[in-house]
């Protein structure tokens, strides 16, 4: 069930400042529409937002399966306990602008802010707009425990009487496909920059760049597991798995090749676009110097939940 909202305005705050345009436009500076067409610059994705106006026919495969993963990694079916039936996806404030930018490229659904704990969701309440999506992401799902809800989510839609199109629900997907890989990042992956003490540096510290996916089952990160080398952990206090990659030519397999073909496009963009910049004093070398040291830290300094602004290392 949807969280109780102070505030459940379907506008942008105006303490923001700014135009959902030029929000989207800021936070997907270089990338690939929904549609799967390149875009080379701001001008030309701001026309391609223009002309798209139109998002419920001819998404790309890309998109509609990053569009899955974030679901499943922040997506909610909620249960038959709800008297009406519903989905949502949740995010921070800070990842507002792609909320925003899921409800423009679909051309359906609301926006509703929960000021007092920071959150925005997006949300779909009438019945034509549940059946498009429970089809859009139909044989996507790989994830057991969300694919189990939407099962359940999809029976209670498809018994509503005026439902004439029922949803065929599709077996769960068992293949990994790295655009879902990116989407399900976005909710529950994290690039970040590990620090420790060593002697056997002649800076005395050690730098180890790290990329990991938490989840409550672990069989859901056995699908990355079968791909990428990493090593497993579980947090006892909060009863989730975590996988960790920090080799580095997988680190560097999956910043400079799987990910810049299957782009991120929220907050953690930023944090990928740091962790390639930290891999890139590696490959030359440069963090086994003071200067290198010293640019590493202070990358890690702005980064995850330090994050004080949303920048592009690759813009002058």
């Amino acid at each position: 069930m949807l969280p109780h909202y102070l505030n459940s305005d379907d506008k942008f705050p105006l303490y923001t400042g700014n135009s959902l345009n030029s929000i989207v436009l800021a936070f997907f500076p270089v990338t690939i529409n929904r549609f799967g067409q390149s875009v080379g610059n701001l001008q030309s994705l701001d026309q391609t937002l223009i002309e798209s106006s139109e998002t419920k026919y001819g998404l790309s495969e890309q998109w509609s399966n990053w569009l899955t993963g974030l679901i499943e990694a922040d997506g909610s079916f909620p249960n038959e306990k709800d008297k009406t039936l519903s989905f949502y996806i949740s995010q921070s404030t800070k990842n507002a602008p792609l909320i925003y930018a899921i409800k423009f490229w679909l051309g359906f659904g609301k926006v509703r802010w929960q000021h007092s704990e920071k959150m925005v969701h997006f949300v779909i309440e009438d019945i034509p707009n549940l059946l498009n999506l429970a089809n859009l992401i139909n044989g996507r799902l790989r994830t057991e425990s969300k694919y189990e809800t939407y099962v359940k989510w999809v029976n209670r839609l498809n018994k509503k009487t005026f439902v004439k199109n029922k949803v065929i629900i599709k077996p769960l997907n068992s293949e990994i496909n790295f655009n879902w890989l990116a989407g399900f990042t976005e909710g529950d992956g994290s690039f970040f920059i590990g620090q420790g003490n060593t002697p056997r540096s002649k800076l005395g510290i050690q730098i180890t760049l790290n990329i990991s996916w938490t989840q409550k089952s672990r069989k859901t990160l056995e699908l990355i597991s079968q791909h990428f080398r990493g090593a497993w952990s579980y947090n006892k206090s909060h009863k989730f798995w975590v996988y960790t990659i920090k080799r580095q030519s997988e680190v560097k397999k999956l910043l400079f090749s799987v990910f810049v073909n299957n782009p991120l496009y929220g907050i953690k963009r930023y944090d990928y676009l740091d962790l390639k910049q930290a891999c890139e004093l590696f490959n030359t070398k440069r963090h086994l110097t003071e200067s290198g040291l010293e640019l590493l830290l202070e990358i890690k300094s702005n980064m995850n939940s330090r994050r004080t602004s949303i920048s592009d290392p690759r813009v002058d």
